[in-house]
């Protein structure tokens, strides 16, 4: 049964002074947000969508509450995107946008009306590798706050976030602690904690993906033992990695959510990992999970998106493109029904990669795959049938115009042929043949 949450009054307008510190330089700053300025620019143009890419956490965290407090639509983008990924952005923003940061010129292709304030469109890939939208609103991401919030059994949430801002594990870190009245620490990257001493307060929940805790275990961060928690999420964790951050007595909580449930629907709690548990947690108050006959995971929350940007789903329940299994009260994760790859906790989809580079012209065949990588969780392989005398370092520069960097293929593997069915599938028992000889 689904608790029903309440939505008491949200302070979004002007967050408390010692809400926000920065870190950089080696120390801690207690920053302040220019927030009334970025306000009054909202109020003063009533844009139809805020497109937000700033390249400087302070700046992405002051548009997202300068746009949520105003109630002016928005829309989060990757600073980094390609022309690829504009290009898909274009058929969304409608006319009269206005855009923060990173953002190039867009042809606006979408229609004012379609948008209902207060709107939150969060970036995801679909199956074919094109971006989609979530839809949240305040009320969905302010639910999956006080679900978190319920499960840990904590008044206030005090947060330490280096995750990308425009990804929902960047953003809720930033709701959790301002909603429930903590404090909220930021740096841009993982070695500003490694040069960092331990924050003012060190009651805090950390967010990483795989790679960040590789990181993290190839180079100590000793006061990282003493926080209240760190969440895993974003991917597979590989149990080499889990006994290593045991043996650091690193205080994880691994998690399973996603953008659509607008993070975490299921979590240990402190405590449970340094116990031996190697599972995702127990559901959270406002989710419920169940396991169909396939295996695959379907998620009911009252933290589910209201659909992709335009439409809305036909459910109440989302289906996954996981697999799992419950052990009693406890969520186990054992692969992907899709071809999806999450490569450094992003989600990457073959099948776009395979399109751009058929593209090209400059191959006849190709199939991308993802592979175990100590460090990034899974890496990209593409297999190509090249045509003519193309090198790997050609189709990596011509892809890398064209969609971010993080997508592009680390190993390159020129082939003859590819073995595929007569419905034009890839035959796997005769393909990893061929590979293991590589």
């Amino acid at each position: 049964m689904l608790q029903t949450l309440t939505l008491d009054p949200i302070p979004l307008a002007s967050p408390p002074s010692d809400w926000l510190w920065y870190g950089h330089s080696g120390a801690w700053h207690a920053v302040a947000l220019p927030l009334e300025h970025r306000q009054a620019l909202l109020l003063a143009s009533r844009p139809s969508l805020l497109v937000l890419a700033e390249t400087e956490p302070l700046d992405f965290i002051s548009g997202i509450l300068a746009a949520l407090s105003t109630d002016t639509p928005l829309l989060l983008a990757n600073p980094l995107w390609q022309a690829h990924e504009w290009q898909q952005v274009a058929t969304v923003v409608p006319r009269g946008y206005q855009a923060w940061g990173a953002v190039p010129p867009l042809e606006a292709q979408g229609t004012p009306q379609d948008f209902r304030a207060p709107m939150i469109l969060i970036p995801t890939g679909g199956s074919q590798g094109r971006l989609r939208w979530a839809m949240h609103t305040l009320g969905t991401l302010y639910s999956a706050v006080q679900g978190v919030q319920q499960h840990l059994q904590v008044s206030t949430l005090h947060c330490l976030s280096i995750l990308p801002l425009y990804h929902v594990s960047g953003l809720m870190p930033v709701l959790r602690s301002l909603w429930t009245g903590g404090q909220l620490y930021v740096a841009r990257h993982l070695r500003d904690l490694q040069h960092a001493p331990m924050p003012p307060n060190s009651d805090l929940w950390l967010s990483l993906v795989p790679r960040q805790l590789h990181q993290v275990c190839d180079a100590p961060i000793p006061w990282l033992q003493s926080l209240a928690g760190i969440f895993i999420g974003g991917g597979a964790t590989w149990n080499s990695l889990l006994d290593t951050a045991e043996r650091h007595r690193l205080p994880l909580c691994l998690s399973y959510g996603m953008t659509e449930t607008a993070g975490m629907v299921c979590a240990q709690k402190a405590g449970d990992f340094l116990r031996g548990d190697r599972s995702c947690g127990s559901s959270l108050p406002h989710a419920h999970l169940t396991i169909s006959t396939d295996g695959t995971i379907d998620v009911q929350a009252t933290s589910l998106a209201r659909g992709y940007y335009p439409n809305p789903f036909g459910s109440p329940v989302f289906r996954t493109d996981d697999r799992g299994e419950w052990h009693g009260d406890r969520l186990y994760i054992w692969g992907r029904a899709s071809r999806k790859i999450i490569s450094g906790g992003e989600n990457i989809y073959p099948e776009e990669l395979e399109s751009l580079l058929l593209s090209s012209g400059w191959v006849k065949d190709i199939y991308i795959y993802g592979e175990p990588h100590p460090t990034w969780g899974e890496q990209v392989v593409a297999a190509y049938v090249p045509v003519g005398e193309v090198t790997p370092e050609q189709l990596e520069e011509w892809l890398r115009q064209r969609c971010s960097a993080y997508k592009c293929p680390k190993r390159w593997l020129s082939c003859t042929t590819l073995p595929r069915t007569p419905q034009g599938k890839i035959r796997l028992s005769a393909f990893n043949t061929i590979m293991r000889r590589c």
